[in-house]
């Protein structure tokens, strides 16, 4: 039997590359409160849809499998599907800024990898080489994400790499070989020399893996296949590598090395000895992926301290599972349309569009591609058959209890002995298993059971839940045994994951920032609604609720269910009924009344209390305005790791709220905000390094941190991002990324992100050259509001690229971003002296071309000279003109401008240049008297004032068109 393999391959040559390790930041964290907060994270990255190559089965799948069993085990998983090289980075950038001293780190990549020159490189989907040099620029080396892990302060990494698939140049098709070259030659490479490199590619291939530094950190490095060998990727749905981890990874108690060995069995079990996988480990600690320990908090990240986690949603297949768990009984047309929604590419899919059809719905309604935008790369090849529908149906459908955490007990279904003895072979691990009365049956104890003493199961709060299991016997007589057994599937309810809020002291999950709640508030609601019908009785629902319909804008609603929450003495309610008061959502605005409710919440420890008791201070709502009190407040939320009140004290620092402005104190708190996840430090702290606010530029460092926020798929990350590869601030032009980015904000509504996107369509570049895509963006933007909109549709209007020209609307759009734009003012001008189909209007053309050379544009000056020169819809003036190509020159360096202007001006004489001169030097207050043009003592005192005043040199015994320059520039 053969499988379909993976494979690292090795270049021939040797090539010399130099991977940028981006340490972790300088400023350390400001406040401490994070320090005990447990840490586990996982980068999990899984590639198959490969757009110019060969795609693979498998690899999503896997990456699905090892996400969805890491995030039961406790980590925070950021998870990484197909992929682009600009996706991948900005997820490992999002790792890194979760890294802290103590973490446990792991990476997980499956896909194609290569290896070159003793490096290894993991391919994105967006690869299309026409080189090995191509290759490694847009590839990612294997070693940085180990470097990052080892320089991070984790205590303990583990790297796992399912990448040895088969060499994806060696056996290139003919459609994936014109794929890349008709790339390589828009960008100006001929046939030939993509011919040339596509064989050096498909040559390169040796096999083997290249070794991998672990530094000084403990590490475990595992690969699916040894080196110089394949790794295959199975026949089902898994690589026999992922399921050899996943059958393993969550028994608990068992210890890391004891699972390689487990799974190096496995795989070589299952492809007959073919394949064995290879480990390289500087472990010293033991560490177990399933810990036994009594608090569940100690091993589940995000649990341990307020607000500290990303806030995003779990794995995809956690969310499909638990997602399809709620509402697949129901008969809420609103709840499969709102999965459809959220989950586009979900495992019931065609399950929630067949029953929304069933209840009247029109699902071909719901998702509608934008044409307006570039079409997401589809998935190429065989790609995830059932999509994972199979394996999550035959776990809904098992024999296993199902459990929610944080609602109550369940009854056990146990066929328990009639009046007798018990032995407790093993307690449940993350629940609690007790008797009618209330007494814990822990392992390895024994009890009397009559036959009405019901068992109850309690799952413990703190775990991301998982399969748990009771195992007693029945002690008979004579020594006979009968097995007591249930089998359990402990899970966060679908309200609790959707609707969960991060600062909620009594959450049993991490909590989704406002962020993610706010783009998926009509899914929360469906959940959170079956949750509050099933489960009428637990408060927690009815704030998750509330906040739902708060983000959809429904307060009538979300007071109602704030109130009783409130009333049932659910302290995190307290806090959001008093915003309501605050801004007068559904109920009267009432300062007083917010501010008891602010106050209760915090007497009982909510943090996000002290941020709104801050608030109120802050902007003297109820109270006098006192920025110290609100920043004592702030302090006290920080103290206890509220990361919101961590980036309003920033704030504070970088702008001068009562307190001495100081931007470094600002990138310290904003920096511990961002590390905790918080979203809005995170692009703060990106500009204050983008801009140098108050501190030297620092691209990298604002390139790190729009990475980490677009990691989240924060909009306008991902545009700030992509204007960085667009122009190259701390790295390589690249606009093929830039566009992917631009794509991708765009498709969640950035308006920015249209107005970024039409410009590089109307930009003439070979690969995006579509100006009707880029006059329909544009539109877009202007309906937005979008600086610089209207003059790029302008543009477009007046040369008649992607829409019939038309003059006169140009004129507009220009005339209206004219008002705060000089050079959009300047092309109004060109628009109005237009002779092109409409009649010039050259009175307009020149208060245009005043308002843009007013506004510093050296070209409108140089165009009102021209005007005044000529008398053209303005009084003939040469002076006048004279001064204004004076003011061209300076106003700017141009060559080609400063060579027009001299020509120009060449027939200007020395009286004309003295009376310009003169007629600066009245407006300068610095001489009375006509413009006569004679150099008398008057004037040239005048001139030696003007220029030592202000440090200049004085001119000569004339005045050259180059002092005349420098006289306009004086204010």
């Amino acid at each position: 039997m053969r499988w379909p393999i993976r494979v690292f391959f090795k270049s021939t040559g040797a090539i010399a590359i130099a991977a940028v390790v981006l340490l972790a930041p300088a400023r350390a964290q400001t406040t401490d409160a994070l320090a005990g907060s447990t840490s586990r994270v996982a980068l999990v990255i899984g590639n198959s849809a490969y757009q110019s190559v060969a795609p693979l089965p498998n690899p999503v799948n896997d990456a699905e499998l090892v996400a969805e069993k890491l995030w039961e085990a406790g980590f925070e998983v950021i998870e990484t599907l197909d992929g682009d090289r600009e996706k991948m980075l900005a997820d490992l950038a999002t790792f890194r800024s979760r890294l802290r001293e103590g973490s446990e780190a792991l990476f997980y990549y499956a896909g194609h990898g290569v290896q070159i020159g003793g490096r290894n490189y993991l391919l994105p989907v967006s690869v299309a080489p026409r080189s090995v040099e191509e290759l490694v620029e847009q590839s990612i080396d294997a070693q940085l994400f180990v470097d990052i892990m080892s320089n991070s302060g984790a205590k303990l990494n583990i790297v796992l790499l399912d990448a040895c698939r088969n060499n994806p140049f060696g056996e290139i098709t003919d459609e994936e070989t014109e794929t890349i070259a008709s790339r390589a030659i828009s960008l100006g490479a001929s046939r030939e020399e993509v011919s040339r490199g596509l064989e050096q590619l498909s040559q390169s291939s040796r096999g083997g893996l290249a070794e991998m530094t672990a530094g000084d950190t403990e590490t475990v490095i595992s690969f699916a296949t040894a080196p110089g060998s394949v790794a295959y990727d199975g026949e089902g749905r898994h690589s026999p590598y992922t399921q050899a981890i996943a059958d393993n990874i969550s028994e608990p108690g068992l210890e890391i090395i004891d699972l390689f060995r487990r799974i190096r069995g496995s795989v070589r079990e299952n492809t007959a000895g073919e394949q064995i996988t290879w480990t390289t480990s500087t472990l010293e600690s033991r560490f177990y992926f399933i810990p036994l320990v009594d608090d569940l908090r100690l091993a589940t990240t995000g649990m341990s301290i307020a607000s500290d986690t990303l806030g995003g949603l779990p794995p995809r297949r956690i969310i499909d599972r638990t997602f399809w768990r709620s509402i697949r009984d129901s008969e809420r047309a609103e709840a499969f349309a709102s999965y459809i929604r959220t989950m586009p590419r979900g495992a019931f899919v065609e399950d929630a569009k067949e029953q929304l059809r069933q209840l009247g719905g029109d699902p071909d309604s719901i998702l509608v591609s934008d044409t307006a935008l570039p079409d997401a790369a589809p998935a190429r090849g065989p790609v995830s058959g059932d999509n994972g529908r199979n394996d999550i149906i035959s776990s809904l459908d098992s024999a296993r209890l199902n459990v929610p955490i944080g609602v109550g007990q369940k009854r056990l279904q146990t066929a328990a002995a009639d009046n007798g003895w018990v032995y407790v072979e093993s307690a449940s691990r993350l629940g609690v298993v007790t008797e009618s009365s209330g007494k814990p049956l822990h392992g390895g104890t024994v009890h009397w059971l009559s036959d009405e003493n019901e068992l109850s199961y309690t799952p413990q709060v703190g775990s991301n839940g998982g399969r748990d299991a009771f195992r007693s016997l029945a002690l008979g007589e004579e020594g006979n045994t009968a097995p007591i057994e249930a089998q359990l599937d402990v899970y966060v309810d679908a309200c609790d994951i959707l609707a969960g809020n991060p600062y909620d002291s009594q959450r049993v999950t991490a909590g989704t920032r406002q962020f993610i709640i706010d783009r998926n508030f009509d899914a929360a609601i469906e959940v959170c609604e079956i949750a509050v019908a099933n489960y009428p009785d637990v408060e927690r629902f009815w704030a998750q609720l509330a906040r739902a319909y708060r983000s959809a804008g429904e307060y009538e609603k979300a007071i109602e269910w704030q109130q009783k929450a409130v009333d049932a003495g659910y302290a995190s309610a307290m806090v959001y009924l008093g915003q309501m008061y605050l801004d007068a959502q559904a109920v009267p605005q009432d300062y007083p009344r917010a501010k008891e409710l602010f106050e209760e919440a915090a007497d009982r420890g909510e943090t996000a209390a002290f941020t709104a008791l801050a608030w109120i201070y802050r902007a003297g709502v109820g109270v006098p305005q006192d920025y110290g009190r609100a920043l004592e407040f702030y302090r006290e939320g920080a103290d206890l790791g509220n990361d919101w009140a961590m980036t309003n004290i920033a704030e504070f620092y970088q702008k001068g709220f009562g307190v001495e402005k100081d931007p470094n104190e600002a990138v310290d708190w904003y920096t511990a905000a961002a590390k905790s996840g918080e979203l809005t430090a995170q692009t703060r702290l990106a500009r204050m390094y983008q801009n140098g606010d108050g501190i030297p530029k620092d691209f990298e460092q604002a390139r790190f941190w729009f990475e980490t926020a677009a990691g989240r798929g924060v909009p306008n990350a991902l545009t700030r991002l992509g204007i960085m590869y667009e122009n190259g601030q701390g790295l390589d032009k690249d606009v093929e990324a830039a566009v992917r980015l631009f794509t991708r904000a765009a498709q969640e509504n950035d308006a920015e992100a249209y107005y970024r996107l039409a410009g590089v369509y109307a930009s003439k570049h070979p690969l995006y050259d579509d100006p009707e895509r880029a006059a329909t963006l544009f539109e877009r933007a202007i309906e937005e509001d979008v600086f610089g909109a209207e003059r790029g549709l302008a543009r477009l209007l007046l040369e008649g690229r992607g829409v019939a020209k038309d003059v006169n609307r140009a004129r507009e759009l220009f005339s209206a971003e004219g008002e705060r734009n000089p050079w959009a003012a300047r092309d109004a001008g060109r628009a109005w002296a237009s002779a092109d189909g409409v009649e010039p209007d050259f009175a307009e053309a020149a208060r245009w071309f005043r308002i843009a050379a007013e506004g510093g544009v050296p070209w409108a000056a140089l165009d009102l000279a021209r005007l005044t020169e000529a008398g053209r819809g303005i009084p003939k003036d040469r002076r006048a003109a004279l001064i204004w190509y004076a003011t061209a020159l300076g106003l700017s360096d141009n060559t080609n401008l400063a060579e027009s202007v001299t020509k120009s001006t060449s027939s200007y004489t020395r009286k004309e240049y003295v009376a310009a001169a003169q007629t600066i030097l009245s407006e300068l207050g610095v001489l009375s008297g006509p413009a006569d043009g004679q150099l008398g003592p008057a004037t040239r005192r005048a001139v030696n004032e003007a220029f030592t005043t202000r440090g200049l040199t004085p001119p000569g015994d004339d005045i050259t068109l180059d002092d005349l320059s420098r006289l306009t520039q004086m204010e």
